[in-house]
């Protein structure tokens, strides 16, 4: 087994959720841990751990058709931790409008967001450096490109 860090923007392409598939093939979730030329990669600092479906042994292979499609979206820590967001936005009782903008997916504990949409959304290049913030921090108009997302937040990026 080869563990991986990846960076808070890095999508989730060839990935399955460890927790899904665990649950999936009724096998334990640290199963991962002994399984040869498997890799797997984690987000800095979170605990949720990724499959990379290609390395599956082959005994588990069925079980990805039946895994959820995670092309595009990134682990909620991470985009939080990406773009400066606070996490009680992407809590849909809090009735943030950033929440109503995202597309979110939940499997079981693990929250997901659809990073590469929010970038389409936008029509901005994957190469940006995004940050949400309130408007009032943001610099005058040429010096910080901006995108007004509500009437007190924006969307920064460089």
């Amino acid at each position: 087994m080869k563990m991986r860090r990846i960076s808070y923007k890095t999508t989730l392409e060839n990935y399955i959720l460890n927790l899904e598939l665990s649950k999936l093939a009724n096998i334990s979730s640290n199963a991962y841990r002994f399984w040869k030329n498997v890799r797997v990669s984690k987000y800095d600092s979170c605990r949720i751990v990724f499959i990379d479906k290609r390395t599956l042994p082959e005994k588990y292979q069925p079980f990805v058709k039946q895994c959820t499609n995670l092309d595009g979206y990134v682990q909620s820590q991470a985009f939080c931790k990406f773009t400066g967001l606070a996490p009680s936005h992407l809590i849909e009782s809090n009735h943030s409008k950033i929440y109503d903008i995202l597309e979110i997916k939940q499997i079981g504990i693990v929250k997901l967001v659809n990073l590469r949409k929010f970038y389409d959304d936008f029509d901005l290049d994957y190469d940006y450096h995004l940050y949400i913030e309130k408007c009032q921090y943001f610099g005058p108009e040429p010096f910080e490109k901006k995108i007004r997302l509500s009437e007190d937040i924006c969307l920064g990026y460089y």
